[in-house]
């Protein structure tokens, strides 16, 4: 319990700091958000931080993918307006462009970005791994306390949790490691 509480008081502290959930909040809440906006009404109700756990499980997975591998190489992805229109809607798809618009990367940035990741990576790889926790770790965890660790445990077809994983990302206006794999054009063979 101490550890919880210490957890909690240091992650209010940074969204104090910040200005906003930023630093408690990423995508394994997009994923969650996602989840509650598009699935089926008829879906019993599970509670946010079920997902949040399912979700947490697949992040983890992704970051660990991502460092395991050589430094990404990041390139401007090609998504309008209108692809994020049809993919959600007129009302919705307009709201995410205003959100994803503002983190969309131009080739420029994409190319100053992947130069300055390369140069920083072995560092960057370190000082990840020493702040993250394993998914065997989390998954373990979770296990012994009874949650659920898939997305059908949380009434979630396997289709639509691709969706969320993919596409979670457009909710809002924070990079997170769903964007960073993206925009690296390595999200799809992960989800």
């Amino acid at each position: 319990m101490g550890h919880l509480v210490r957890t909690l008081v240091l992650s209010g502290f940074g969204m104090t700091i910040c200005g906003g959930s930023y630093p408690a909040s990423q995508g394994e809440h997009l994923i969650s958000h996602y989840i509650d906006m598009f699935a089926p009404q008829s879906r019993p109700a599970h509670f946010h931080g079920e997902q949040v756990a399912v979700a947490t499980l697949t992040m983890a997975q992704i970051q660990e993918a991502m460092l395991d591998g050589a430094p990404p190489r990041l390139s401007a992805r090609s998504t309008t307006r209108e692809d994020l229109r049809q993919r959600f809607g007129n009302e919705i798809g307009e709201a995410c462009w205003a959100e994803f618009s503002t983190k969309r990367l131009s080739a420029e940035l994409a190319e100053r970005l992947s130069a300055r990741i390369a140069t920083r990576w072995s560092d960057l790889q370190q000082s990840l791994r020493r702040a993250m926790i394993p998914s065997a770790t989390l998954a373990d965890v979770m296990m012994r306390a009874g949650c659920p660790q898939t997305p059908e445990a949380i009434g979630v077809t396997a289709a639509l949790y691709r969706r969320a994983v993919r596409d979670a990302r457009f909710l809002r206006d924070r990079y997170t490691f769903l964007d960073l794999a993206d925009d690296a054009g390595r999200l799809a063979a992960l989800s």
